[in-house]
């Protein structure tokens, strides 16, 4: 198999794949490409070349051309690659293969390579997995689901560790990086290694003692004083090394206790506390969100270590088609210290079904959040008393989780259990 430069020669090949729609359902928007655009698309391409020196291919195999590749200029020192197979040829693990060349050639270039593909799409996924990059986020594009995944050139030095927490499945959860020891490293260091882990959050420990440890939570954009997903991942990595039981944390969001045993772990928050939001934050907040209703229940602003805006929705499909202004909530949340929205619906049997947007940290949504169920489970018992429920949260996103929250404690702590698994 050879990836070949794009040319003029390999037009007619983009123009014939363009008919065909499993090429469309799995490249660009979905919708059907007219010889046009076909045109453009490879009018684009050679303009690439001439500006990077790299970008579309064509892939061969025997002299017969089976499928395109693509590097393309993406973020600073990253590209982003991407590729696709004729179908004649699937299943046979040519996508792997350009993959991994595309893989490589990226990072002789660029210290990160990142790629994306529909959620739907989860052969993709799998095909990403085996070229070493991993999840990290998803995203919207042309109003579709995209799953992200990343390999950073380097990484493997630096003493990170990937977990999924609140799921058994490494393809489900929220991914967390964990340093154990980060004695060492500089603030500015630490926010340079979550940027470059890309995941929502990363947590950095400090040790203390055998079982006691001060740790610190950044997103790719800044510190935050609290990260439930990023507490049960480091839980579990700190049991697999010195054996289950209990474990303290001091974080900038005060003292969290926490229970290790066979691969799952239960925090316990600080005490929580809720309040009515603010008419007009709810209304602003809304108006991002592109609702013109919700749910019968309260809105509240609720504490469990970070502050989250709590807002119940009318239906599952409401919950369902989240699709907000990224950038109006965002600067809403900045403007009132909101480290997540927490959009829940309850069903008939009790479960409950959230998504929670986390433009603050860069991220379009988290598929768990430990410290906005804390927060919620406080919620919950103001308004109805003691109990204990499941959340079902990354569902939507193709990453389903499994938190479990106790919100019976009489001195207002909520306790928020999970399972957590080495993302390899």
């Amino acid at each position: 198999m050879e990836l070949v430069r794009w040319g003029d020669e390999h037009f007619e090949h983009m123009l014939r794949w363009a008919s065909d729609p499993r090429m469309t359902a799995y490249v660009g928007d979905g919708k059907p490409w007219t010889p046009e655009y076909v045109t453009e698309r490879h009018e684009q391409a050679l303009r690439h070349w001439e500006k990077h020196g790299f970008g579309l291919y064509a892939v061969f195999e025997n002299g017969v051309a089976i499928g395109l590749a693509q590097m393309l200029e993406g973020g600073a020192g990253e590209i982003e690659i991407g590729y696709w197979v004729d179908p004649g040829h699937w299943g046979r693990g040519v996508a792997t293969k350009i993959a991994e060349q595309l893989r490589d050639k990226a990072l002789t270039i660029a210290d990160r390579v990142v790629a994306g593909h529909q959620a739907e799409n989860t052969a993709s996924g799998r095909v990403l997995e085996k070229a070493g990059l991993t999840y990290f986020t998803s995203k919207y594009m042309g109003g579709r689901l995209q799953h992200c995944y990343a390999l950073q050139r380097g990484m493997s030095d630096t003493g990170v560790l990937r977990y999924s927490a609140f799921t058994k499945d490494p393809a489900g959860g929220n991914p967390a990086g964990v340093v154990l020891d980060a004695t060492d490293l500089t603030d500015d260091e630490m926010l340079a290694i979550a940027a470059k882990v890309g995941y929502s959050e990363t947590a950095f420990v400090f040790p203390r003692d055998e079982r006691e440890f001060d740790v610190r939570y950044f997103s790719p954009k800044a510190e935050v004083p609290f990260c439930g997903h990023a507490t049960i991942a480091t839980s579990v990595a700190l049991a697999e090394r010195i054996g289950d039981g209990q474990l303290t944390f001091h974080t900038p969001a005060g003292e969290i206790t926490i229970e290790t045993a066979d691969g799952t772990a239960t925090l316990t928050s600080v005490p929580t506390s809720t309040s009515e939001a603010d008419p007009d934050l709810v209304k602003q907040a809304l108006e991002a969100l592109r609702y013109t209703e919700i749910g019968d229940k309260p809105v509240h602003v609720g504490f469990g270590g970070a502050r989250h805006l709590l807002i119940p929705m009318k239906d599952r499909e409401q919950l369902a088609n989240l699709d907000y202004d990224f950038d109006a909530l965002r600067d809403l949340m900045l403007a009132h210290d909101l480290t997540t929205v927490h959009l829940w619906w309850r069903d008939d049997a009790g479960l409950v079904h959230a998504r929670d947007p986390f433009p603050v940290g860069g991220v379009v949504e988290d598929a768990a959040t430990g410290a906005a169920a804390a927060a919620f489970g406080g919620y919950l018992r103001d308004l109805e008393g003691p109990q204990r429920f499941v959340i079902s949260q990354g569902e939507d996103m193709g990453r389903p989780s499994r938190l479990e929250v106790d919100a019976t404690r009489e001195d207002r702590r909520v306790t928020v259990t999970g399972a957590a698994v080495v993302i390899h």
